[in-house]
């Protein structure tokens, strides 16, 4: 084997390597202030602006929810585009808030339908018709 071509240099003798420096450095607050306030796409806000503002976090949160729609319901919300959920979920909550009918009187109707088809069906098994 031949010899190590590993070569030692005493480090005061070696020349120091350049040190990596940001090519731009983070400018201070003074610095971004005065380039924001210069910026013509970027005008600062007026006191009527700031003042209109409101958070977005006023609105309640949403629920998640495993809802069985009619396809043919489904596919028209989707085919109008974007924001299909959302429109979806004005009309429940217009429905909602609409007085007539109430969304207690159509959950007793919807409960007295089942009634009635569990009677139909339970006369129907007693006649020997399969249901």
């Amino acid at each position: 084997m031949s010899k190590s071509k590993i070569v030692r240099v005493r480090a005061e003798l070696a020349t120091p390597r350049p040190r990596k420096t940001a090519r731009n450095p983070v400018p201070d607050d003074a610095e971004i202030e005065r380039r924001a306030a210069n910026d013509p796409d970027n005008p600062p806000l007026t006191a009527a602006q700031l003042a209109s503002m409101h958070l977005l976090r006023d609105a309640p949160p949403k629920v998640l929810l495993s809802l069985r729609v009619d396809a043919n319901v489904l596919a028209a919300y989707r085919r109008s585009g974007k924001g299909w959920q959302t429109r979806m979920n004005e009309v429940l909550a217009a429905a909602v808030s609409t007085s007539e009918p109430s969304v207690s009187t159509v959950v007793d109707d919807i409960e007295a339908s089942a009634r009635r088809t569990l009677a139909l069906a339970q006369q129907l098994r007693q006649r020997g018709v399969e249901t």
